[in-house]
């Protein structure tokens, strides 16, 4: 398919998507080896290395968790001209819409179901912060959680695709309410917004540098804002993913527990969906 500028985009496989999203990790995996920081496989990717030793099937995008400081640093690496393949994009400097990091390929495109096709974006690895708090603090920890969810409400309404809806009534009060919300609501002022409650959360202090990960609690504000010791997820342990071990919680199955439930069970086909029904490797002609 002929793409402007001399570049022609060929559609990838759902193997050849996995294959790049790997690559990614892998990458990622590199640069924290070298540099020292942490991260973890969260979500369904953690879900995929427990169960599966790899991608869930039908699932073909990957997230992972960092301790914020460590994706502070991360930051900083790439702020300063650390070499790799991938971009590191954020809202910080307008190249993302989103509040967390994605380590993207930018010889990729793909699409996002949620916006649609008006927001294109290469094929990416979505980057979590974990947020250090002090669970003693359970007023001022539960009003930014309250803000925050009222925040996170209007960002989504502001940012979604009004043709993209899972029923015919959903689809017309998106129609309805999203012109709205993007008339009156500044994406990039909602994500700093978003940012800053989560870094201000109270945390408690007093961590061992020799184990900076592995007392106290963390919590993940860009999830259900659930409240872990840190001993869920620290130290971490290495699990088999796509014939590379990489770390996952330390405690993963209680974590999927917690999160998913009976995890061990495999869900209804129909309810089985890839991220990325589209995407597209981009080269020169």
């Amino acid at each position: 398919m002929p793409f402007p500028g001399g570049f022609v985009k060929k559609r990838l496989s759902s193997d050849e998507i996995k294959s790049i999203e790997l690559n990614i990790l892998l990458e990622l995996d590199r640069i924290c080896t070298e540099h020292g920081l942490a991260y973890l496989l969260a979500y369904g990717t953690c879900l995929g290395a427990v169960r599966h030793e790899g991608f869930i099937p039908w699932d073909d995008d990957i997230d992972v968790f960092m301790p914020r400081d460590d994706y502070e640093k991360l930051y900083s690496l790439f702020q300063n001209g650390l070499e790799s393949p991938y971009e590191l994009q954020t809202h910080r400097d307008g190249s993302s819409i989103y509040q967390f990091f994605k380590l993207v390929d930018p010889a990729t495109e793909s699409y996002e179901t949620f916006v649609g096709k008006s927001r294109p974006i290469g094929l990416w690895v979505d980057i979590f912060p974990l947020e250090r708090i002090d669970p003693s603090a359970k007023d001022a920890f539960e009003a930014v959680c309250r803000r925050h969810k009222r925040t996170g409400l209007k960002r989504s309404f502001a940012l979604a695709d009004s043709s993209v809806a899972s029923t015919p009534a959903i689809k017309l009060v998106k129609k309805i309410v999203c012109p709205v919300a993007r008339a009156l609501f500044d994406v990039e002022k909602l994500n700093r917004s978003l940012e800053n409650d989560a870094i201000g959360l109270p945390a408690a202090t007093g961590a061992d540098p020799a184990t900076p990960h592995e007392k106290g609690y963390f919590c993940d504000m860009l999830g259900d804002a659930n409240v872990f010791e840190a001993s869920m997820f620290f130290p971490t342990r290495k699990a088999p993913f796509e014939g590379h071990m990489l770390p996952i919680p330390n405690r993963a199955e209680e974590y999927l527990s917690l999160n998913y439930g009976d995890w061990k069970a495999l869900p209804p086909e129909d309810e089985r969906h890839l991220h990325f029904p589209e995407a597209y490797a981009i080269d020169k002609e």
